[in-house]
């Protein structure tokens, strides 16, 4: 699990987020869905924009009043005179709901669905890799690799050693690679004059998996 720590976060990040964004995106629709189920549609005045207080004021006309309406939120698409559309309730026209909040929900509810998404399909890679991992320990071949090069991954932090090695066959050399080791294998490989490690290969070596197991306790 500790190889795919990077992934593993980025799944959960997404998990976190797509949950926050489809939990506020529900409370506020369900809210909002009395007003929306009884729903007038009338187009109402943008009157006063108060960034101080953050406070935004509209006016509607019903069927029987104009109303000015306190919005304590600040749309920076809404400016003073605005034209806007509103949904008032028919039954108790002070009880309104703008179409840029319907816009609103509605996207949060999508972005937070496709965080969701993106958390399953990472989820989903991640046990592949994991199961293809125990195949190849049980039925890959194993060889000794000789430690072509490791250095610093500058594009990941957590996990920035980057390592390459090689094994020759024949007259074909083949490159493997891994680029984000959890624990500083530099270190280990240098303390203890390492120079081959382990890896499991199919057999036309295209998938393969480096066994950095003994490695790791040493680090411990």
């Amino acid at each position: 699990m500790k190889r795919y720590r990077n992934l593993i976060l980025i799944g959960i990040f997404f998990l976190v987020f797509g949950l926050i964004f489809i939990i506020f995106s529900s409370i506020e629709g369900i809210k909002d869905y009395p007003i929306y189920e009884n729903r007038v549609r009338v187009e109402g005045t943008v009157t006063d924009v108060n960034f101080k207080t953050r406070t935004t004021y509209i006016t509607y006309n019903t069927e029987t009043s104009t109303i000015q309406q306190e919005l304590k939120m600040i749309d920076t698409s809404m400016k003073k005179d605005d034209k806007i559309i509103v949904f008032y309730n028919k039954d108790n026209p002070n009880e309104f709901l703008l179409k840029n909040q319907l816009i609103y929900v509605i996207a949060f509810f999508i972005i937070g669905s496709v965080l969701i998404l993106l958390f399953i399909i990472v989820g989903a890679y991640v046990l592949y890799m994991l199961s293809r991992d125990i195949k190849l320990l049980k039925t890959g071949t194993k060889i000794d690799c000789k430690i072509e090069s490791i250095t610093i991954n500058r594009t990941i932090t957590r996990c920035p050693y980057k390592i390459v090695l090689s094994y020759t066959k024949g007259k074909k050399t083949y490159k493997f690679q891994y680029n984000s080791v959890w624990f500083n294998i530099k270190d280990i490989v240098d303390a203890y004059k390492i120079k081959t490690i382990p890896v499991y290969v199919s057999k036309d070596y295209s998938k393969y998996y480096i066994d950095l197991s003994t490695l790791e306790t040493l680090n411990n």
